[in-house]
């Protein structure tokens, strides 16, 4: 059987998938397993039976794997949102500032009331307040535990699923001087030792380099990019070079070759050399805390070393798939892993697409075969670039030429610097110096390059389909499938199912006649999608932080809509200026193209007013102001129309800005949406008067305060659904009364802190409702 593990990884993968999506009760998964084995061993004698019983015995194992890791997050349901006590040993400092700080922390116990839980678990401890630990402190503290939220934003960063990776579900929130130091120094033997060595690291690195150099340094060798401030990951990323930052191949490669190296002038054995460098990988990969890309390249290098040392035929290929099925036994959640993906890929793209690359250039020179295995991995790697990050480096090729041997001799620097250190630290220093300069010149290379025009290409996030197209498109036109050698059958089935495809996807492109609107989840504030015929794109409010300490518009609204491909927006009707209704607008003007901004008043003594009026004149965006009766005609069927407030309103009436908020109304297919920004009763007073609006759905004003949603109003809107878009805060919202007065009045309500985003889709036909959180 050709490289066996092929056909343990991808039915184990595929296990791996239902299991983290489908839960199915233990002892139902456990009778599949157990009649997996058994037609598995019945089916020894018979080829095709054999196979076909070993991918289904494989993934069952999968399934069952990955069900058994997702049933222990079950199991810490009854800590979820409960003050406790407890206690343990810090084992690793993520992050510190001056007002918090991140640590993993592996309890002894936690006491919820007078009931003591003695739980072995990996937790995320998160202090507000100055006061820090060390690893090997241990603690005893009081906090909040809260469960890991994941993304309640399709298609965005999901925080849980990235913890559970990490083994950790369970959040502690704590103020410091609820925690106590009880005693230091707790970890184990080992731990204390590759502890030591890191902090050895840190410190030597920062006494012999700058302080930007040894922040780059440290990301290298420790695998950490935690060390570097936010521009300067951002720009690796951007030119293509982040894989530098991941302990990888390529940290290993560098480690051997400079051991082996070393051996061989001091004339060791090479068998007792080999060894010894396994050991030093090793040692080295525990010391860095084994991320998944140092696993893989070990698992690799010791197969490489005892296939020479066996003079067995070594298999690249075979190699990396067998790593991959290994770690993936152990930590099934790893393949939602980025570094996990990337890193596969990359070795994967390496050694299959290499040599193909070099014969479909067909030029025979060095500076060819140099740039094809970078070819190679960037072809490889660029849907899940895409998929993950959205943008691809279009100078990617030139900055690894650059770059890559630049940052190794770097690399090689740091180790030496480190070594050197051990016997005498004012050479060590020297050599600091001579690093400083090397890292210099990079850095000035970086901002060269970051100056390009052109240097990154934009991209939406690719469906599962288009993926497998692209990868299926790379094999056929690399040789892998060769399409000329195909049976007719194959060659008419593949035909079909692409031209199938094609008409298809025009096909509902052509006659999509819907609008969806889409409630997204920014937590404490409003923000509204329309998208008309997948044509016209609109937003009614941008959210924003109410605290400034998480950009909405950076980490939320504009990767969202970049995911979802619109990199243009038709118009962005802003309600009122407060932040958490239209500070991710200042975001958006930075990124997007913005054909036009509406706005009902002016307020020049309002800040974000000033800014959002200032940003857009520097980008000849129009602004225009709107007012009652106001309406825009976007197809025959769609229009938005403003019913407040009216033309030369005095905005001195009102004591609170909320009651300048515009109110829109969109009229899709005779379906009626009311969009009421913060309005409150005083406005929905004089709304009740003014109109006799039918509505169907509602947009609940100012988040379900108990200023809004009156008696008279919800009687003269008549909606069958209200949304609330509402996240964590101090304001009660929604109110309890509120909530009664909508159910009195038989209104179904969906809430975007416990719903996520809510999505309106309406057709000619009418309209339905779907909430991403439970669907």
């Amino acid at each position: 059987m050709k490289r066996p593990f092929s056909y343990f990884l991808f039915p184990y993968i595929l296990g791996v998938y239902f299991g983290y999506k489908f839960h199915i009760i233990t002892s139902l998964l456990f009778v599949g397993l157990l009649s997996s084995i058994i037609l598995f061993i019945l089916s020894i004698l018979n080829k095709k039976a054999f196979i076909y019983s070993l991918f289904l015995l494989i993934f069952f194992i999968g399934y069952y794997n990955t069900s058994s890791n997702m049933i222990k997050e079950d199991k810490l349901q009854f800590l979820y949102d409960n003050r406790v006590e407890y206690a343990g040993i810090v084992k690793e400092k993520i992050i510190k500032n001056s007002s918090r700080s991140k640590y993993v922390l592996v309890t002894d116990y936690i006491r919820i009331n007078r009931n003591i839980y003695h739980i072995k678990e990996k937790v995320l401890l998160n202090v507000k307040g100055e006061k820090t630990f060390e690893e090997g402190d241990k603690i005893k503290g009081i906090g909040f535990v809260k469960r890991p939220k994941a993304n309640t934003n399709p298609r965005l960063f999901n925080y849980r699923l990235y913890l559970k990776t990490q083994d950790i579900n369970l959040i502690i929130y704590s103020k410091d001087y609820s925690i106590y130091l009880l005693s230091k120094n707790n970890l184990k033997f080992f731990e204390h030792n590759a502890q030591l060595i890191r902090n050895k690291f840190l410190n030597v690195l920062d006494m012999a380099l700058s302080e930007e150099n040894s922040s780059i340094i440290k990301s290298i060798i420790l695998g950490k990019s935690s060390y570097l401030n936010k521009n300067i990951l951002n720009s690796f990323r951007e030119l293509g070079v982040s894989h530098i930052l991941a302990v990888s191949g390529l940290h290993v490669g560098i480690i051997s070759a400079f051991f082996l190296f070393v051996f061989t002038m001091l004339q060791l054995d090479r068998k007792l050399s080999t060894l010894i460098t396994i050991v030093l990988i090793w040692s080295y990969g525990y010391i860095v805390q084994f991320p998944p890309s140092v696993l893989r390249a070990s698992i690799i290098f010791t197969l490489l070393m005892t296939s020479n040392l066996t003079l067995r035929r070594y298999d690249a290929t075979n190699s990396i798939l067998f790593s991959a099925f290994i770690l993936l036994i152990f930590k099934p959640l790893w393949i939602f892993n980025i570094g996990f993906q990337l890193s596969f890929a990359s070795a994967l793209s390496l050694v299959l697409f290499t040599e193909r690359v070099k014969l479909l250039l067909n030029i025979n020179n060095r500076f060819i075969n140099v740039m094809s295995p970078i070819l190679a991995v960037q072809i490889g790697i660029l849907p899940l670039l895409s998929y993950h990050f959205n943008n691809i480096s279009l100078i990617a090729i030139i900055t690894n030429l650059i770059l890559v041997p630049i940052l190794s001799i770097s690399v090689i620097g740091g180790f030496i610097l480190i070594f050197v250190s051990y016997i005498n630290i004012n050479t060590a220093l020297f050599l600091g110096t001579l690093l400083d300069l090397i890292l210099d010149f990079t850095r000035f290379l970086i901002n060269i390059f970051n100056k390009f025009p052109y240097k990154t290409l934009i991209l939406p996030q690719p469906s599962f389909e288009s993926i497998i197209y692209y990868y299926l498109a790379v094999f056929i036109f690399l040789g892998f499938i060769r399409f000329d050698l195909l049976s007719m059958k194959i060659k008419k089935t593949f035909l079909i199912c692409t031209l199938f495809t094609i008409l298809l996807t025009t096909f509902y492109i052509t006659l999509q006649n819907d609008v969806e609107i889409e409630f997204l989840d920014v937590g404490q504030g409003d923000c509204s999608l329309v998208n008309i015929n997948n044509d016209k794109f609109f937003l009614i409010d941008t959210g924003g932080s109410l605290s400034g300490e998480f950009d909405i518009g950076e980490n939320i609204l504009y990767p969202y809509l970049v995911k979802k491909g619109i990199f243009a927006l038709d118009g962005v009707f802003i309600s009122h200026f407060h932040e958490d209704h239209c500070e991710a607008l200042l975001k958006l003007i930075e990124k997007l193209k913005i054909r036009n901004i509406f706005i009902s008043y002016e307020n020049m003594e309002n800040d974000i007013y000033l800014d959002i009026i200032k940003k857009a004149a520097e980008n000849d965006i129009p602004i225009k102001i709107l007012t009652r009766g106001d309406k825009i005609n976007i197809t025959k069927n769609v229009s938005f129309e403003v019913l407040y407030p009216s033309k030369g309103i005095n905005k001195n009436k009102f004591e609170n800005e909320n009651n300048l908020s515009m109110v829109l109304l969109l009229n899709a297919y005779g379906k009626k949406i009311l969009f009421t920004g913060d309005i409150e009763s005083e406005v929905e007073n004089i709304l009740s008067s003014q109109n006799n609006i039918d509505i169907d759905v509602i947009k609940v004003p100012h988040h379900g305060s108990n200023t809004s949603s009156t008696e008279e109003f919800l009687r003269s809107v008549k909606p069958e659904y209200g949304i609330i878009s509402v996240g964590i805060n101090r304001f009660g919202h929604p109110s309890d009364e509120v909530l009664k007065r909508y159910k009195k009045y038989n209104i179904e309500i969906y809430r975007t802190d416990k719903d996520g985003l809510i999505t309106i889709r309406i057709t000619p036909r009418g309209y339905k409702i779907y909430e991403f959180v439970n669907n």
